[in-house]
């Protein structure tokens, strides 16, 4: 899964507008250290997640459920599109797993899902909702379950003519093949009613993966996930991220002020240059959360934060940085440059 935050570009909303984080993809297992990575560069704005999502890893999404409880963050069904995508089937966010800040987008529901495993995590919502255009469903989970030989070896010592055991240590694992089964255990099915139960949606939600084949998927209507307490009510995706939303008082926290920065001295490129580029920036570039496919901090801006690159293993330089929005660092004139 793939986390961006994004502002709105509604027309007529500046210099105050809605903010959100977008979540797209599939779940998968270090997803709950990327979107604590999120929550640590928002430093305790509260944005809500729009999310996009087929499914994925059980386990994690119900830790992402769990994170989003504990931060009381609201979530929806919903698709970001970010300025200078070529369609709105696009995704503001570059291919590979990790966490980048973008700019502005703007939002839609024609044809987002929350599938599978998806559900798990969007029940840990504060505010849960489901656009009339947008798609939730579940089935039965399928586990993989993966045969392995081990091989021991022992160390003994002779003492007096009596042997004795001193160590056992593995010497050699080896893979004997994998299976998957598409039945719920009693185990797993006692783990996810009592999550459910945690988040206070019904355990109707688990009797309809159960009775549902994990080759399909049941799509829940809307009335039937109000009755479920899966969505907290009907409403689109406006309710959380509509302009309208920072006309009230007090302003929601996702709504943030920006004033254009026309009244700004104009400085040197040079000296532009320091401000925002400062000379301890590699002291405080740090590699990405995701390791293992090859993610690496590649930027760090005082007024954007930090970004992440798939597969890049050089370490930052003073040259401009591909990964980053297609702005000029010597106008600090993006929505996230300070006022």
């Amino acid at each position: 899964m793939q986390f961006g935050i994004v502002r709105s570009n509604a027309p007529g909303c500046e210099p105050t507008c809605p903010e959100w984080i977008s979540a797209e993809g599939a779940i998968q297992a270090s997803t709950p250290a990327l979107f604590k990575r999120v929550l640590k560069i928002l430093d305790g704005r509260k944005l809500p997640i729009i999310i996009d999502s087929p499914g994925g890893d059980v386990n994690a999404a119900m830790a992402l459920g769990r994170l989003i409880r504990k931060n009381k963050l609201d979530i929806a069904v919903g698709k970001t599109h970010c300025d200078g995508s070529s369609s709105y089937s696009s995704s503001c966010i570059a291919t590979g797993e990790g966490v980048i800040t973008q700019y502005v987008g703007n939002l839609f529901d024609h044809g987002a899902i929350c599938n599978s495993a998806c559900p798990l995590m969007f029940a840990g919502g504060n505010r849960r909702l489901v656009g009339n255009q947008a798609f939730l469903g579940v089935h039965q989970v399928t586990t993989t379950h993966t045969r392995i030989i081990r091989h021991y070896r022992t160390t003994y010592r002779t003492v007096r003519g009596k042997r004795y055991k001193i160590t056992t240590e593995t010497s050699t694992q080896d893979n004997a093949g994998s299976y998957k089964t598409y039945k719920m255990s009693k185990s797993l099915e006692k783990k996810l009613g009592a999550y459910l139960k945690e988040m206070g949606v019904e355990q109707d939600v688990l009797v309809t993966m159960k009775n549902t084949p994990a080759s399909a998927i049941h799509q829940l209507v809307p009335q039937n996930m109000l009755k479920m307490k899966l969505v907290t009510s009907l409403d689109s995706l406006d309710l959380l991220t509509g302009k309208q939303v920072c006309s009230n008082n007090p302003l929601p926290a996702n709504c943030r002020t920006i004033m254009p920065p026309a009244d700004k001295p104009k400085l040197s490129n040079d000296a532009t240059e320091a401000a925002i580029l400062p000379s301890d920036v590699k002291s405080r570039s740090l590699p990405c959360a995701n390791k293992k496919d090859g993610s690496q901090l590649i930027g760090l801006s005082p007024n954007v934060g930090e970004a992440c690159r798939e597969n890049h293993a050089a370490e930052p330089s003073d040259q401009p940085l591909p990964g980053w929005p297609a702005k000029d660092w010597t106008q600090p004139t993006g929505p996230y440059s300070n006022p």
